[in-house]
Order: structure tokens, then C-alpha cells, then sequence
């Protein structure tokens, strides 16, 4: 598969659906976009297959199968589909493991569906069809994962400067500096977010886990 191709036709003459796959590994796209094309019941021509969510874009195509991670360096899944959606693009998002900040993020800001990357051949192809149209494919791994997802924690302003200062390296004193406020003061606001995040029954109780938690809400992007 290479970039850029000019669109195929259907048996019809009618333009065939335009597909980008949007994945790190090299053997999972390569095979993602050999399954697609092969399919004379999809009618689809992939007109791009690589890494880039840059370079999907770039390729105008209707639907767009992105993973939820592209390894390190890459933009979060959501910008990635909004990206895509700013091509003109349907996004369905796809996954080695499950995920259910991370999917959730994608829905949100208008990704149509969620599949595992172990579905079937048949699946996948009635997912691919089905937010070609424009619907959501709901299925029930993404029911599952939906059910499963968690909430955010709900900051104050002031607890969110604090976890994105501490989050970002800095010591207590040194991000009391930059608050105006007492060490004392900023361990309150880092204190009350672990105890926000802990009622959501996600563990955040060194500052590796406080930034892993924060960096898949999306809390660290404005920092």
C-alpha cells in the first residue's frame, strides 16, 4: 500500500470508499489495509497506510481507522481525530488493548466507533461500513468499555495548576513559589486531587502515578 493513491471503482463504477490506516506497527497496518482492500463487499481503496495522522489527513479519505496509540512522541488519540475530522474524515478508532479514558476521549470529540483489534474479519468490515455512514457502530466490546470507563476528576483551578507544576518535575517548594503560596498549601491541593482520584477507584499516590492519570485525562496538554 502506498500514500496517495487515486481512488478505485466499484463494480457499479461508482467511486470506492477511501480509507486511510493510521497505525505504528508496520505489520498490523500493512495487513489492516490488505484486509480492507481485498474486500469486494467494502469496495474500499486505502489511500494511505503509515504512522501519520499528518499524513492520513492529507490523504482526504472518508474513513479513517486509527490506533489509539501510535507510540511514543505521537498526539493523544483525540487530537488525532479531530485532525481527521478536519479532513473530512470518519474516524473509527482500534486497539491492541482496551483503554476506556482513552476511547472515551476519542467519542467525545466525535470519533464513531471502537473495535478491538481482535474482531473479526466480519466485525471489522461492518464497523468500517457503518461509520462510512455516518452512524455510530456500537458494539459490545465499546458498550463494555463504556460501562467500565471512569469519570475525570472534577479540579478547581488552583489543584490543577498545582498537579500540572508538580506533575511537570517540580518540587513542592518550587511550585509553592510559582503559586504564591506555601509547600504546605500546595501538598493540600496534590492532596485533595489523589483523594478525587481515588474515589474514582484509580490509585494516584506517587507523582508517577499522579502524571500517568493526569496525561490520560488530557489534563497535562494545557500546561
Amino acid at each position: 500500500m502506498t500514500d496517495g493513491r487515486a481512488p478505485g471503482f466499484d463494480n457499479d463504477g461508482r467511486p470506492a470508499l477511501r480509507v486511510a490506516v493510521i497505525d505504528d506497527h508496520e505489520l498490523v497496518r500493512e495487513g489492516l489495509a490488505a484486509l480492507v482492500s481485498g474486500q469486494m463487499s467494502l469496495a474500499a481503496e486505502v489511500v494511505y497506510c503509515g504512522g501519520s495522522v499528518f499524513g492520513a489527513a492529507m490523504a482526504s479519505p472518508d474513513v479513517a481507522i486509527l490506533d489509539i496509540d501510535l507510540g511514543p512522541g505521537s498526539t493523544s488519540v483525540s487530537h488525532g481525530v479531530l485532525a481527521l475530522q478536519d479532513a473530512g474524515a470518519k474516524v473509527l478508532v482500534i486497539s491492541a488493548f482496551e483503554d476506556p479514558p482513552a476511547v472515551r476521549s476519542a467519542l467525545v470529540v466525535g470519533a464513531l466507533g471502537f473495535v478491538p483489534k481482535r474482531v473479526s474479519v466480519d466485525a471489522l468490515l461492518e464497523a468500517i461500513a457503518t461509520v462510512a455512514r455516518g452512524e455510530l457502530y456500537l458494539s459490545v466490546d465499546l458498550a463494555a468499555i463504556l460501562a467500565a470507563a471512569v469519570g475525570t476528576p472534577n479540579l478547581s483551578p488552583r489543584e490543577l495548576d498545582a498537579l500540572r507544576l508538580y506533575a511537570s518535575g517540580l518540587k513542592l517548594s518550587a511550585v509553592g513559589h510559582r503559586m504564591g503560596i506555601s509547600p504546605h498549601t500546595v501538598k493540600e491541593y496534590l492532596d485533595r486531587v489523589r483523594v478525587k482520584y481515588a474515589n474514582l477507584g484509580r490509585a494516584a499516590r506517587t507523582r508517577t502515578e499522579l502524571y500517568a492519570e493526569a496525561n490520560r485525562d488530557g489534563l497535562l496538554e494545557g500546561s
